[in-house]
């Protein structure tokens, strides 16, 4: 989410420019002293160096003048020299005539060093004695903000702005930084229009636009029910995985076909108050339809649930899934797998992901040959690192991942190591670019029963989808997926090339 202090320049600004604004009328004393009159001048031109000696010099010759005690301090504020800022900014609020003024001052100086305790003394004290009070308000409201008292910020910045609508803008933007706290995202989103539609063009609004950008997203991730429907349109050049060399192959003639793909997935996530636990539901439907070659027309259905463990930096996944799948009208595979995949974020923008997933697959179309039946269990050990980028819209995935098959038949049984990178790339306005490689290396276990000898395969893939956001939440995709299989047994050598034009809508 947009960084929260990138908008505290301008409200501590708006705020000072205020107080300012009346810089003649604040003292209870007039500047009769001509080399006070010249410090004055100097400060106003901001030329600190000289003022600071010119103050000093008024001080020294006269110690009881509490104008040129407050015009010390601030001069040392400005030059960001805090401690002496302090001391004398306290100093000209003991003296008389009090420089009620300085009050404002002294309570913002404690408030940019964190001193919140001392801060709501003073505010105490300028409350009770009516100084600046909408300034007053606006500087209580960011000191309850420090201190974790929202509810009791988002009062005072309320009471600020209804006292000067100057400060109407800056006091809603700190109410939406309040809401977000308090991780009421929908009255933060409310808060932060406001602002924007204020002044679409000034610094403050820009800031604002950008949350409320980045809460729209949230809230859409939050809501607890999610749909996606997707059409597709695609072409494969190889749907009945035919060999390379076409020799080893009798009887297949027709090897590429068009298609179409359709998907429906629905889910409903159930959050603890803080968020810190949920369990997602939900269920998925897949058909694809091939429409010369009579074969391989596929109905799946999945049922999904995904237990959430969400800590500082941490991310603890619990996926658990069951698949079905028909080929043919017939049933052809049954899976479940489950296990635990852990997210660590190690830095601003990088993460470390680490998971083990147990899975059961049963194969059921009648198996001639024992030794071929793929029938087993199958371990899966992830590794991977992510590089967010872009706003957190971008990334970089590397992983790695080791695959251990114990199939029923000894044919299938392997070992297997897949490398792999995706990087995703937000461009324009609503374009994004995914582009993935992967290289995967199987060691079967046992001497092939057929061809008399132990298989080694090694399938490298491609790929690149473009999608556009046409309006919001339906975007069209254009993806490219090459798939080499390379094999020390010539029939399972293959080349393979998808191209799919799509339509996707999510809700």
């Amino acid at each position: 989410m947009y960084n929260l202090s990138r908008g505290m320049r301008g409200f501590f600004v708006i705020i000072l420019c205020i107080s300012f604004l009346s810089t003649d009328t604040f003292a209870q004393e007039e500047a009769d002293n001509k080399l006070l009159e010249k410090g004055i001048y100097q400060f106003r031109q901001e030329n600190y160096d000289e003022a600071l000696q010119t103050f000093k010099d008024v001080v020294k010759e006269e110690p009881a003048s509490s104008l040129a005690v407050y015009y010390l301090g601030l001069t040392y504020k400005r030059m960001e020299d805090y401690v002496n800022a302090k001391k004398y900014l306290e100093s000209s609020l003991n003296m008389t005539p009090k420089i009620k003024n300085a009050l404002i001052e002294l309570i913002d100086l404690l408030y940019r060093l964190g001193e919140y305790d001392e801060a709501k003394k003073w505010i105490d004290i300028a409350e009770k004695e009516e100084v600046r009070p909408a300034q007053s308000k606006f500087l209580k409201g960011l000191t309850l903000q420090k201190t974790g008292e929202y509810e009791q910020a988002i009062t005072a910045f309320e009471e600020a702005k209804s006292l000067d609508e100057r400060l109407e803008q800056s006091a809603n933007y700190q109410i939406g930084v309040s809401y977000i706290k308090m991780k009421k995202y929908k009255d933060a989103k409310d808060a932060l229009e406001n602002v924007y539609l204020l002044d679409p063009y000034s610094e403050l609004g820009d800031y604002a636009n950008r949350y409320v950008d980045a809460l729209e997203d949230k809230l859409e991730r939050d809501r607890p029910f999610h749909f996606l429907a997707r059409a597709a349109f695609e072409y494969d050049s190889n749907v009945v995985l035919s060999p390379t060399d076409t020799a080893l192959v009798v009887g297949v003639t027709d090897k590429d076909d068009t298609r179409q793909v359709f998907d429906l997935r629905g889910d409903y996530t159930w959050k603890t108050e803080d968020g810190s636990k949920s369990l997602k539901a939900g269920y998925g439907f897949h058909l694809s339809q091939q429409n010369e070659i009579g074969i391989y027309s596929n109905v799946g259905n999945s049922f999904y649930a995904q237990g959430n463990l969400s800590f500082e930096k941490v991310l603890l996944t619990f996926p658990f899934n069951y698949n079905h799948t028909i080929v043919d009208g017939k049933n052809y595979l049954w899976s479940l797998s489950g296990g635990n995949i852990s997210n660590f974020m190690f830095a601003k923008n990088q993460m470390i992901q680490a998971g083990i997933i147990y899975a059961n697959k049963n194969y059921m179309n009648y198996i001639f040959i024992p030794q071929e039946d793929r029938s087993g269990n199958e371990l899966v050990g992830i590794i991977g690192w992510f590089w967010f980028f872009a706003d957190n819209k971008g990334f970089v995935n590397l992983r790695y991942i080791i695959d251990k098959d114990w199939t029923k038949g000894s044919d299938w049984e392997y070992l297997g190591h897949k490398g792999g990178i995706t990087v995703l790339f937000p461009f324009w306005d609503k374009f994004k670019l995914t582009l993935s490689a992967d290289a995967f290396f199987q060691y079967f276990d046992k001497t092939n029963v057929i061809y008399n000898i132990q298989r080694n395969d090694q399938t490298y893939t491609g790929g690149a989808l473009l999608t556009y956001e046409i309006i919001k939440n339906v975007e069209l995709q254009f993806r490219y997926t090459y798939i080499n299989e390379q094999s020390n047994i010539d029939i399972y050598d293959y080349d393979r090339h998808i191209v799919s034009s799509a339509i996707q809508f999510k809700y």
